[in-house]
């Protein structure tokens, strides 16, 4: 891949690895908690070479939530599916996420939530990339809640799918927020029971 900026020059910087690091940027930070100085020395590039490679400020954050997806959504959803791992426990693990990740000091939250919260409603394009990201959570979701029990109807998966996920989210953001992530923990085991 060619750098745009400098015709015939080829790039001289893995494109992925710095959107990494812009996507940490955003993810961490919002939207507008980021400056262009900062993802330049995030990402050890100038202008023009970040723009020729992802464009402006704006494309740059989209892209960033596309790679979450990619790496982050994705992830998730194939762990739901993963027949290797009892139904319950692939639950369990999705819902006790946020609370591990407070625990270890990590509060940079969910960038899906975040981006729900910070831009969603601000932005078109930014609200298709978190509803897509929460539709594939929801979709895998359906998966071991099926195989907890044969008899739910398409309507109940759908229905008790979106509950675990708003559960999971509030989670996100409660423990991004310093919330007692202890308090939490039980309401795991009270959302198996309601499931099963």
């Amino acid at each position: 891949m060619r750098d745009r900026s400098s015709p015939g020059r080829p790039r001289e910087f893995d494109d992925t690895e710095a959107l990494r690091k812009i996507m940490t940027l955003f993810w961490k930070q919002g939207f507008e908690g980021v400056s262009l100085s900062q993802i330049m020395a995030a990402t050890g590039l100038q202008k023009a070479s970040l723009y020729a490679a992802f464009g402006d400020k704006r494309s740059m954050y989209l892209k960033a939530l596309e790679q979450y997806h990619a790496e982050t959504v994705t992830g998730a959803a194939r762990a739901l599916k993963d027949p290797g791992v009892l139904a319950t426990d692939r639950i369990r693990a999705f819902l006790t996420a946020p609370i591990a990740a407070a625990e270890n000091q990590d509060r940079s939250g969910c960038f899906l939530c975040n981006a729900s919260a910070d831009q969603a409603g601000l932005d078109v394009q930014t609200e298709a990339q978190v509803q897509r990201g929460f539709t594939a959570l929801a979709s895998a979701l359906e998966t071991p809640l099926a195989e907890l029990n044969h008899a739910l109807s398409r309507a109940d998966l759908e229905t008790r799918a979106h509950m675990l996920l708003g559960l999971y989210s509030g989670f996100r953001i409660m423990a991004r927020s310093g919330v007692d992530v202890g308090k939490l923990r039980p309401g795991v085991e009270v959302a198996l029971q309601a499931v099963r």
